[in-house]
């Protein structure tokens, strides 16, 4: 077992599900629709973050709960957060691997393609759900969390380092 398997190995269940529950419930706060398309799927974004770095504890499985409580919390029609969440957890998770050897630049264009997959998911439920679709401004939201994968790898590591040195 290398360090760095043994340093995310540590992670306790509850940061896990606390960060996800935090994500969720930024995601849950209502905001002004100019300003609603820049913000990213924050809980895509913390599933993606597990996924790459704990995937036996993170899986479609979890995407599929978190997904269907996004779509409670947010009035969604029931399951279209969760096929999204899912499809993007199973192809994450075929190139975890290799997502993860690499730089934050390439992992931060591994998470644009998934959430933009995410999205599109999402807006061809739209599309069958109520006949209209979204427009390309939904896929700003995946590069502004592009952008943030960074910055979310340096808070989750400022974290676990923390809590590694309580023990």
């Amino acid at each position: 077992m290398t360090d760095f398997e043994d340093f995310y190995g540590r992670i306790p269940k509850s940061l896990i599900i606390g960060s996800l529950a935090f994500a969720m419930l930024l995601d849950f706060i209502p905001l002004p629709q100019n300003l609603f398309f820049w913000l990213p799927d924050l809980t895509a974004l913390v599933l993606l973050y597990w996924a790459i770095n704990r995937p036996r504890t993170i899986g479609i499985g979890s995407a599929f709960i978190c997904g269907l409580l996004i779509d409670a919390g947010t009035a969604a029609p029931l399951g279209m957060h969760a096929l999204a969440y899912m499809a993007m957890i199973f192809v994450t998770q075929q190139y975890q691997r290799q997502i993860r050897l690499h730089s934050y630049d390439f992992q931060a264009v591994s998470v644009l393609a998934a959430l933009a997959g995410s999205q599109a998911v999402l807006m061809l439920v739209r599309l069958f759900d109520s006949h209209r679709l979204g427009g390309w401004l939904n896929f700003t939201g995946a590069l502004t969390g592009a952008l943030l994968w960074p910055l979310l790898n340096k808070i989750m590591l400022f974290i676990l380092n923390l809590i590694s040195q309580r023990r």
